[in-house]
């Protein structure tokens, strides 16, 4: 939502125009400031007509009991309900019944309690039922003439537009930011600080304060943009939580604030490690929500955290409603430099809306917000799921679910709707029955069939007021089974094809009914791989005859699915139709598309080949060579080749043409990486295995050629679906994280006013009947994957089946996991407590995770814990210490979604022995054992350490950058990686630029000829360009002189080299009196 503070509000009155006798005082108030009289579709049938109120004052406005009427002949009126608070800035948009508004001469008027006429808008006529709107020219804009209205496309619910902004005094003001520290390492948290040296406001066409625009622009597709206004002090202050999970990588950020015109800008770094800066000394305090959302009756566990701890010093907290009203307040007191609380969201008349929740720590501040959203209930007539999703042969299925609408019974199909790939379907499963429904609406049945074999199955359960589908699989193993194959998919029988064999089509569909005996068939055409549909020259009929008229024909199939979903398709690979490339099949069946790639050459034609490549095998396992070979007839005497590995590195490479054939390989790596050795750590872990892409790039075209690392390349394949979505594991229990990641093999990238972006991917997580629980736009990274993490919660993931739904494009992937929770709700049983350890052995230092469930869904107010050897387990600890030395734990402060958590950190001069994890409740002592063994020795292996000097808000116009080997903390460092960024007035952005040479006098960067790069390096294909620096190849990579911040990086071509010593010279291009500021970063890896 737009929000806007207005001051005051000056009413002009204009000389053209009709002015309103009503309007006799310049008191401001809210206003109507858009309508839509005659939305798209029938009005008759549906609420679609909206009023839009916005509040242009700087305090909250009541309009409770307020009207919006019509003044036609109807004159309907809405009556907005009580304690309806607009405030500052705000839209709110009404709609009230159907036919509220004519569609010619109507004037619509918001009135207050007292009937009198607060605003009203000129006389109306819109005709068009379309999205076009009445709408006043700016936000706020009240002159009293007709004027102050235009009619264009709408803009329900956000800003028609503000006029631009001025001075308050007429002078010129500045602004500066800094951040609280330089360097960060992930899931800190960057505080970003400022202050500007007078206010900016606009005054038409009223008076209004200018906004902050804070941008952050970090590595990647990584840009994030934050407005605010300055405080009473003309100060500003924000925070950026540096989450992995959030899109933020390693590498540099820019934070660069305007107001007024005026910029500023400052660098920070995020990583692993925090790089060398001695002048940092800063405390700061960060709290925060464990989710954005919460619905009534779920508890928010706030989490906060300080660099620095004041002793016997609390932490004071307050929550605040959308209201205004404060709701919890409390104390906190630091537990390792952390605090965390949980506050309920109450479902007895719970008030939606963003919450507010602000923290103070001695002179620390700190503030954050969530959501709380109203819990959307199921409509769906019928529900349906099945007890599995995989069965063995001779298994019975349970199908059950729920009727909205009482009825004795309801129609039952179960249909067999695929085989095993490479077997035939003779015999087609069929069962049609009726399913007797309970008196609440519940229904079960059991199919339990000799004839029931591998292969896909489909049950509808329906009547005649709705219908829903489930989906099965009988398969040779269940528990190992995972569906790995997209259901609606097209093939070939070989990937590559000469000039005159045969080109078969194999595919297979979900079929599909109609309400009449029509057939629904599948469309097949074939086009290049730029996507131009492949024709044909045919002839062309003339009244029932053949006629000698030539028609350009496109080549395209159709061919009727079996019962099954199967079908298939044979052509013929013509020299007329086919010239070597590749080509794209691509199969449509009831509105939904699935293609796949093959290859034509032509072995006995060598003059007129395309650029082709393919690899020995699609599959590889450890240790084994990667050969790409390939043919290309354009004369270049080499192309480049760059590999994309799983986890998105790249490596560039090349290889010399020679006879019009080139040859490039690659060694996989002959173990998986091992980067991990700490036995505590619980992040991801990079991996050699995944799928693969080589990238082949000539002057006019790029090839790209994708093979698989497999742990098992004897039985593994290469999938080329475009789309693929997957959880890391099939079941889950309430409280685990559910981890869902996917890649799209064909990524596509859009260009933008801020330059090239890649799509996202859209991912909803559904129950069996469709009720959405979370939906996510996730961006892809340089390998085309995607990732990310959920909670569990056991309030809202109860025992059954769940959808996970990908989308990107026209493309949509789906697959299911199931949530096992065994926790009997409501049952009889004892109350017991279950506890675990992630491990049977540890060592001193190590730490331990310690997890608890109850059987029943109950709060604790206490559970105490303690660590004991096992010989002390019979001591009765009360209060005191024991154990390893360290005090009762109450574990039920650790609960999270169902789940107790805890970790326990060995101390390093622990005894080794067996230990006992011993919990105290009332209702019981419950115990789990573990060992402390000696630490194993491992020999770890690590990579050079990389430190960074950053030089900040360099004014002078030539400044010497001396790239040599350094001594820091005692080891030798060479220079490895050089940035820079140069920061001016908007208005002096095309005079002022970057100049930057080497020892040697080479000009890398600048705007005359003589210079390597002058321009933007980025382009669809890669963000920098290779360039040969004094007899060294590099990597460039360069903003170009147009933006307000003008950057660069360089670094060496390849991974093992560094920049040789010397010293390189940054020239600012620009007037004596011109404005700027340069910054620049040198990163060293130390020597080995």
């Amino acid at each position: 939502m737009n929000t806007l503070s207005i001051l005051a509000i000056f009413l002009i009155f204009a000389f053209s125009g009709i002015v309103y006798a009503y309007a006799e005082d310049s008191i401001p108030n809210v206003i109507i400031n858009e309508v839509d009289t005659n939305p798209p579709g029938d009005d008759m049938k549906s609420i679609s007509e909206w009023v839009e109120l916005y509040n242009p004052t700087d305090h909250d406005i009541d309009i409770g009991g307020w009207k919006i009427a019509s003044t036609t002949a109807t004159k309907k009126t809405l009556i907005i309900p009580t304690d309806s608070i607009i405030k500052p800035g705000q839209f709110v948009v009404y709609s009230y019944t159907h036919l509220w508004f004519a569609d010619v001469s109507e004037k619509v008027q918001l009135k207050d309690k007292s009937g009198k006429i607060i605003d009203e808008t000129l006389i109306m006529a819109d005709q068009k039922n379309d999205f076009s709107s009445w709408q006043r020219k700016y936000d706020g804009l009240d002159t009293n003439a007709s004027n102050d209205w235009t009619f264009r496309m709408s803009s329900v619910g956000s800003s028609n537009g503000v006029t631009e902004t001025t001075s308050a005094d007429g002078g010129q003001a500045t602004v500066s930011v800094n951040v609280d520290k330089h360097s960060y390492i992930f899931d800190e948290t960057a505080v970003i600080t400022g202050n500007v040296s007078k206010r900016i406001s606009q005054e038409k066409p009223f008076f209004s304060q200018q906004q902050l625009i804070i941008t952050i622009d970090g590595p990647g597709s990584f840009y994030k943009t934050i407005t605010m206004y300055p405080d009473l002090n003309l100060k500003f202050k924000t925070s950026i939580k540096l989450d992995k999970a959030q899109g933020v990588t390693e590498g540099t950020y820019d934070v660069t604030v305007s107001y007024g015109g005026e910029y500023d800008s400052m660098l920070f770094s995020v990583g692993d490690e925090i790089a060398v800066n001695p002048n940092e000394a800063i405390s700061e305090l960060s709290i925060m929500a464990d989710k954005s959302a919460y619905i009534p009756g779920q508890t928010v566990l706030l989490s906060a955290s300080t660099t620095k701890v004041i002793p016997s010093e609390g932490l004071k907290f307050s929550v605040y409603n959308p209201k205004g009203n404060q709701i919890y307040t409390g104390n906190l007191f630091p537990t390792k430099d952390a605090f965390s609380t949980t506050v309920f969201m109450t479902t007895v008349n719970p008030v939606y809306g963003t919450y507010r929740v602000v923290a103070d720590y001695g002179t620390q501040h700190s503030e954050t917000a969530f959501e709380l959203v109203q819990d959307v209930k199921n409509i769906e007539q019928i529900t349906l799921v099945t007890d599995k999703k995989y069965y063995g042969l001779g298994e019975s299925i349970t199908i059950y679910g729920r009727s909205s609408k009482h009825v004795v019974a309801l129609d039952l199909e179960v249909l067999q709707t695929g085989a095993p790939s490479g077997k035939e379907t003779k015999n087609v499963f069929k069962l049609t029955d009726q399913i007797s429904v309970k008196g609440d609406g519940t229904f079960e049945y059991k199919v339990s069939s000799p004839t029931l074999t591998l292969g896909d199955y489909r049950v509808t359960v329906s009547k005649e007021f709705g219908k829903s589908v489930a989906y099965f699989n009988i398969v040779e193993d269940p528990t190992a089974y995972s569906e790995t194959e997209n259901k609606n998919f097209v093939s070939t029988e070989q990937a590559t094809y000469d000039v005159g064999d045969k080109l078969v089509i194999l595919g297979h569909v979900i079929p599909q009914t109609r309400s009449t005996f029509e057939a629904i068939p599948v469309y097949v055409t074939i086009s290049t791989e730029n996507g131009k549909p492949l024709t044909f020259i045919g002839q062309g009929k003339t009244a029932g005859k053949p006629s000698t008229d030539p028609q350009i024909k496109s080549y395209s199939f159709s061919a009727v699915p079996d019962i099954a979903g199967n079908y298939k398709i044979d052509a013929t690979i013509t020299k007329s139709v086919f010239l070597p490339g590749n080509y794209i099949i691509t199969a449509t069946y009831g509105g939904k598309e699935t293609s796949t790639m093959f290859t034509v050459i032509d072995s006995l034609d060598v003059t007129n080949k395309k650029l082709i490549a393919k690899t020995d095998k699609s599959v590889y396992g450890l240790g084994e060579i990667v050969k790409l070979d390939g043919s290309i007839t354009t004369g270049q005497s080499a192309v480049q080749i760059v590999l994309t590995k799983p986890g998105g590195k790249t490596m560039s490479g090349g290889s010399k043409v020679e006879n019009n054939k080139f040859s490039w390989t690659w060694q996989i790596p002959q173990k998986d990486f091992d980067l991990i050795t700490d036995p505590n750590y619980r992040g991801e872990k990079l991996t050699v295995f995944g799928t693969y892409n080589i990238s082949i790039k000539t002057s006019s075209e790029t090839l790209d050629v994708f093979f698989k690392v497999s742990k098992d390349p004897e039985n593994d394949t290469l999938s080329m679906t475009p789309l693929e979505v997957t959880t890391d594991k099939p079941v889950y229990r309430a409280g685990e994280k559910l981890v869902i990641s996917g890649s799209a093999i064909k990524r596509q990238l859009t260009t933008g006013s801020e330059g090239i972006t890649l799509d996202r991917v859209n991912v909803q997580v559904k129950t069996s009947a469709n009720k959405l629980i979370y939906n996510s736009e996730l961006y892809f990274d340089n390998g085309g994957n995607f990732k990310t993490t959920q909670d569990h919660p056991l309030t809202i993931f109860k025992d059954g089946t769940y959808k996970v739904t990908a989308t990107y494009k026209k493309l949509v992937m789906q697959t299911t996991f199931e949530v096992k929770n065994n926790i009997p709700i409501n049952a009889d049983e004892k109350l017991t407590l279950y506890l675990n350890t992630d491990k049977e052995e540890y060592s001193p230092g190590d730490t331990i995770h310690i997890s608890g469930s109850l059987n029943k869904v109950i709060f604790l107010d206490q559970l105490n814990l303690v660590v004991l050897l096992e010989d002390e387990d019979k001591i009765n600890c009360g209060t005191s210490y024991c154990g390893l030395g360290g005090k009762q734990i109450d574990l039920s402060k650790y609960y999270d979604s169902g789940i107790y958590n805890y970790d326990y950190v060995i101390p390093q001069s622990a005894p080794l022995g067996n230990y006992v994890v011993k919990v105290d409740a009332q209702f019981g002592t419950f115990t789990k054992t573990f060992k402390v063994v000696e630490k194993k020795i491992t020999q770890i292996e690590t990579e050079p350490k990389k430190i960074s000097e950053k030089f900040n808000r360099i004014t002078d116009s030539s400044i010497q950058i001396p790239l040599v080997e350094k001594t820091i903390q005692d080891q030798a460092a060479l220079p490895k990686v050089l940035q820079g960024s140069l920061v001016v007035k908007r208005d002096d952005v095309s005079k002022v630029n970057i100049r930057l040479l080497t020892e040697s006098g080479q000009c890398v960067i600048g705007q005359t000829s003589n210079c390597l790069v002058s321009k933007s390096t980025r382009t669809l294909n890669s963000d920098y360009s290779i360039v040969q620096i004094d007899g060294t190849g590099f990597k460039v990579q360069y903003s170009g002189p147009g933006p307000i911040l003008e950057k660069f990086t360089i670094m060496p071509e390849f991974d093992l080299n560094t920049i040789q010593d010397s010293v390189w010279t940054v020239d600012i291009v620009k007037e004596q009196d011109q404005y700027s500021k340069f910054y620049y970063e040198i990163t060293y890896v130390s020597a080995q």
